[in-house]
């Protein structure tokens, strides 16, 4: 993070715990504050003070010169502010507590502020992933000539690893003043922001598996969803702001190969991804997945027939996983061709998420090893294959833990 960090207070019983803190500056807002008391604790500072105007207030003509900043609303008349000492600069804010305007307008406004003399604070709400692309344009082209926060759970990315002038922090967990805010320790941490790219991905244990991990090893980090089916504009804003790695779901396992700029042996065999780690200036693709069909089925691949139900990045990883433990035959079907007659298999994986349609003769499946990817659900597949004897059924979960598990040394390296 290269943005400064002013730290929002509520009440003044937090005052000298943030003036010792590793903040750069103290907020101190209207709205929990008066001008008095404000006035009474910007003369002992020993950080200087953003003063936020968040209700209607008569501010003196002389203000303590530890107040360096004074910050508006974008709506107040600039009239209001010529009988203020010329000592602070002024601070024009926009704030869209429900979503993210467009760059365009967004941009008009920064331009406003820059005409007036101010300087343009931008504070949206991140309701998509495609959001933190506006911001990310934002602090790219105006880097400490602005403030850009994204709020909101999806924000935290812009606050963490802000390149513009400031970002803003409470002093506690109880004493956040805007979604999406981190602690001043919390950005001093040396926290990390890793996530799932991918779509249709709000039922994924992933964030669960992935903070458990962190928490178990006593890492500050944070794991999130990140839905998207723009691809572009998603991994524009993870290399603007340089996230350490990420990873990857379908339908991007593959196409998400061309924002790497190296690739593993392992994944430029399978020619999928599902990890990303950045390496300095380099961005580099893993494929763990391969390793989480290994653990899941173990050495029931060896000289077997496997039917891969499916030819996307997940039945890639498979058949590599497949021919790695020696496996007799192996066979990937496109879903075009399903459901299929074919029989002669050992063990039958569904690499498809297809859950509530059976893709094979349910009189095949007896005993045979019956893997499904997809887990959290009973699906048709496992309901028949138990219906008809099959000799072992597995589902996803095993494999996804195996990979995350995977991910997580890769990102951290970590043994676990």
């Amino acid at each position: 993070m290269s943005a400064l960090i002013a730290v929002s207070l509520k009440n003044a019983r937090q005052f000298t715990a943030a003036s010792h803190s590793a903040a750069d500056y103290i907020e101190l807002r209207t709205d929990y504050f008066s001008i008095a008391r404000i006035i009474q604790l910007a003369k002992r500072s020993r950080l200087p003070i953003i003063l936020t105007i968040k209700r209607a207030v008569t501010l003196p003509a002389v203000l303590p010169p530890s107040i360096k900043f004074i910050d508006f609303d974008y709506r107040t008349s600039p009239t209001k502010l010529k009988k203020i000492s010329r000592g602070p600069k002024i601070i024009q804010s926009f704030h869209d507590y429900t979503a993210t305007p467009t760059y365009a307008k967004l941009d008009a406004l920064v331009k406003q502020a820059h005409l007036r003399g101010y300087l343009p604070k931008i504070a949206t709400t991140i309701r998509i992933v495609n959001d933190l692309a506006v911001i990310a344009r934002l602090q790219k082209k105006y880097g400490k000539r602005i403030i850009a926060i994204g709020m909101g759970e999806l924000g935290i990315m812009t606050r963490l690893y802000n390149k513009s002038l400031l970002t803003f922090a409470a002093q506690t967990q109880r004493s956040i003043t805007a979604p999406g805010q981190l602690t001043v320790a919390q950005l001093r941490s040396g926290m990390q922001l890793y996530g799932l790219v991918g779509e249709n991905i709000a039922h994924s244990l992933s964030p669960r598996l992935h903070n458990n991990l962190f928490k178990q090893h006593h890492l500050p980090h944070r794991y999130q969803l990140w839905p998207t089916q723009d691809l572009d504009k998603f991994m524009f804003a993870f290399n603007f702001f340089a996230l350490p790695g990420a990873s990857v779901t379908m339908p991007y396992k593959k196409t998400i190969m061309s924002y790497c700029t190296k690739l593993d042996r392992h994944a430029k065999t399978i020619g999928a991804v599902n990890t990303l780690v950045r390496r300095g200036n380099k961005l580099i693709g893993y494929n763990t997945d391969w390793l989480g069909v290994q653990r899941a089925l173990g050495h029931s691949l060896r000289q077997a027939r496997v039917l891969i139900l499916g030819s996307g990045g997940a039945a890639a990883a498979i058949a590599y996983a497949a021919k790695q433990a020696q496996a007799k035959t192996v066979v990937s079907l496109h879903r075009a061709d399903l459901p299929t007659q074919r029989t002669n298999f050992d063990v039958v994986i569904n690499a498809t998420p297809v859950h509530n349609v059976l893709l094979v003769p349910a009189s095949a499946l007896k005993h045979r090893i019956v893997m499904d990817c997809i887990y959290g659900q009973l699906t048709q597949l496992q309901r028949i294959a138990r219906k008809h004897h099959a000799r072992r059924i597995i589902n996803g979960l095993p494999m996804l833990r195996t990979q995350a598990i995977e991910q997580f040394k890769l990102w951290t390296h970590k043994s676990v």
